[in-house]
């Protein structure tokens, strides 16, 4: 685990142009220590992937700042201290697995600090972590759309982020493989990662995964409660069907109520 990953966010707001403009954030508000595991859950268009592309340094927002250890985002970003991993994988269909993960190497080179003969070794690991030893060699048409998000997972994971980014990751899955991939993610954060901020729509995800839950209302997103999540990790799958875990499942979405309930995708025990 690598050090660093503590992100501040003060005042952030950010307001789209055009000739209709449209305010997606207002005075977002939070600080996410080194080391913390951040779920961000809020209905459809609340401003939650804005946010996480403000704090990678994909957008510059139109108020406010955060700061990432003393630099800003774009400063993080091109000191490659972000791993992205988002809802769709990316890989290059014409590179083999191991060869996808091995990318940031040949993009990064000396800026990569797992760069170098064993960068092979830290890519076989990381696919053995994620449940991929044997398809190193496949080519991503020839492995299930989990197993390549599990490949994007390694990738983002093969330079040693101080924070990983992730918005809506398994959102495409079905549950039982989103069930498998949740409870792979929380064992390789715990090896490799030091902060995590996770964007979703479902709750239940957000609670098992994450220290803290932040809801965001409809836009424009302002943040409408922090939830500390009370369970200790390593969590397994069967904590959602404790009472505790329930009850705040509940009271989180009562503080969506008005949104419509098919914007949310609220897994029910």
């Amino acid at each position: 685990m690598t050090g660093g990953g503590g992100i501040a966010i003060h005042g952030v707001g950010m307001t789209f142009g055009g000739s209709r403009s449209v305010t997606a954030l207002d005075g977002i508000d939070l600080h996410i220590t080194s080391g913390e595991f951040v779920a961000i859950v809020g209905p459809s268009g609340c401003g939650k992937s804005t946010l996480l592309r403000i704090v990678g340094g994909l957008l510059d927002p139109t108020s406010g700042h955060v700061d990432i250890d003393g630099k800003t985002p774009n400063q993080a970003r091109r000191d490659v201290e972000f791993g992205f991993v988002f809802q769709q994988p990316t890989l290059f269909p014409w590179l083999r697995v191991l060869g996808n993960v091995l990318l940031p190497d040949r993009v990064l080179g000396r800026r990569n600090p797992n760069s170098g003969p064993g960068s092979k070794d830290i890519a076989r690991e990381l696919l053995r972590d994620v449940g991929l030893e044997g398809f190193e060699n496949h080519y991503p048409g020839q492995i299930s759309g989990g197993m390549q998000q599990r490949v994007a997972l390694a990738r983002a994971l093969s330079y040693g982020p101080n924070t990983l980014l992730m918005d809506e990751p398994f959102g495409a899955l079905d549950e039982f493989t989103r069930d498998r991939l949740n409870l792979q993610l929380l064992e390789v954060c715990n090896k490799t990662v030091s902060t995590v901020l996770f964007v979703t729509h479902s709750i239940q995800e957000a609670i098992f995964l994450a220290d803290r839950v932040v809801m965001l209302s409809p836009r424009p997103g302002r943040i409408t409660r922090i939830a500390e999540v009370p369970f200790r990790k390593p969590r397994p799958l069967e904590i959602r069907y404790e009472p505790e875990f329930a009850a705040l499942a509940g009271e989180l979405r009562g503080l969506l109520e008005g949104v419509d309930d098919d914007e949310m995708a609220l897994d029910r025990p």
